[in-house]
């Protein structure tokens, strides 16, 4: 029976509703009928609460300063979640990891731990499941380290599977510098198994590990950089067919692209001119890089961190401030916290399922290697 166009205006609506309510409420609203328990695990709606403004969060990265027995000092790195979404009320809470190890992320709502017994787990915070991957069997040469370790997920819009993609810099041991080509994992969610793709030159590219990859329409995306100039590139994956590309940079004279993100739905660049504390704002539109804006000068400024809602952006201050410009109102908010380093990831409730039987097999990969060999992006 086809429906009217009363009942189909009403489903829309409920739909719409439905996507700005909290993971913890549809997750409760499942047992109300099957057709919504349907609903919740369709890609289309899964995507629609994600992309949701309601949805979006902010997780910080920071170091404190702790005082030791001894009247010696070290630095404490902690991890926590504003979770009023208008960053009005600025109280934090603490993540809670199931599992001890390295959290990354979060894409799409999924953290990645590398943990312990070198195992790698994905976790939902919002629908608290998580998944121990099972092994990957990738071998790597004798006397060889991982250099550099960056990590993508999102929806694979061909297949509708999830995909998480691990791309590993290896450093050669015994000859003291890289592998040519880099090492690529590629786990499906559906699937619960790894595949390994064509590498790209490992010595063509620096990848810094420290930076998140951004999903958008089935792509992973990484800033990176040429090794023999020093300019900036963008990798780009398609979840589809597993392909790399290189985009390049609005090539802009004396300026240098800090921050990789989404604004209004397409790629953007917030690039730093080298005249001190102006930056502009680019959008990819049809694969063309336009200017969407240009901003500045912003004093006190030490860096860029990470783009946020409509434009605005998170900077670290000269007094080890972290705040948030919006370009549209020119305000510059003060967020409460001081530290000598942060990092900031945007994090939204998801409804992905990962929840699996625990796999107890171990990760292969021996990430007690990891970061050993990262301070010097200079080399050949």
């Amino acid at each position: 029976m086809m429906m009217t166009g009363d009942e189909h205006f009403l489903e829309e609506t409920i739909i719409e509703i439905l996507s700005k309510l909290p993971v913890k409420s549809l997750l409760r609203f499942r047992c109300i009928c099957k057709s919504w328990c349907a609903l919740f695990n369709k890609h289309n709606f899964i995507s629609k609460h994600l992309n949701n403004d309601h949805n979006t969060r902010l997780i910080v990265h920071y170091m404190e300063k702790f005082d030791g027995p001894d009247e010696s000092s070290y630095p404490l790195f902690l991890c926590s979640l504003f979770p009023d979404e208008t960053l009005t009320n600025l109280s934090l809470q603490d993540l809670d990891n199931p599992v001890r190890g390295e959290l990354v992320g979060p894409y799409n709502g999924i953290f990645c731990i590398f943990g312990n017994n070198n195992r790698i787990t994905l976790w939902n915070r919002a629908t608290k499941e998580s998944r121990v991957l099972p092994k990957c069997t990738t071998v790597f040469p004798k006397y060889t380290s991982i250099f550099c370790k960056c990590t993508g997920f999102g929806l694979d819009p061909m297949s509708t599977d999830y995909k998480l993609v691990l791309i590993f810099t290896l450093w050669n041991e015994k000859l003291d510098l890289l592998y040519e080509f880099s090492h690529v994992a590629v786990y499906s969610l559906s699937t619960n198994s790894w595949r390994y793709c064509d590498c790209f030159k490992s010595n063509h590219y620096y990848m810094d590990g420290a930076f998140d990859s951004v999903y958008l329409d089935g792509v992973c995306y990484w800033l990176s950089e040429f090794r023999d100039n020093d300019h900036k590139v963008i990798l780009s994956f398609h979840l589809g067919n597993e392909v790399f590309e290189e985009i390049q940079e609005p090539y802009i004279p004396e300026s240098t692209p800090t921050i990789l993100g989404i604004y209004n739905h397409s790629l953007c660049l917030l690039l730093s001119h080298n005249i001190e504390n102006y930056y502009d704002i680019w959008v990819m539109k049809y694969k063309c890089w336009i200017k969407q804006l240009s901003l500045g000068p912003l004093n006190g400024v030490r860096t860029p961190l990470g783009f946020w809602k409509k434009g605005a952006f998170f900077v670290h201050s000269t007094n080890e401030q972290l705040l948030l410009y919006d370009p549209n109102t020119q305000e510059m908010r003060d967020l409460g916290r001081k530290s000598f380093h942060f990092s900031v990831h945007i994090y939204r409730e998801s409804l992905i399922r990962v929840k699996q039987e625990d796999n107890l097999l171990d990760f292969d990969i021996p990430w007690h290697l990891l970061g050993v060999y990262q301070t010097d992006a200079s080399l050949p």
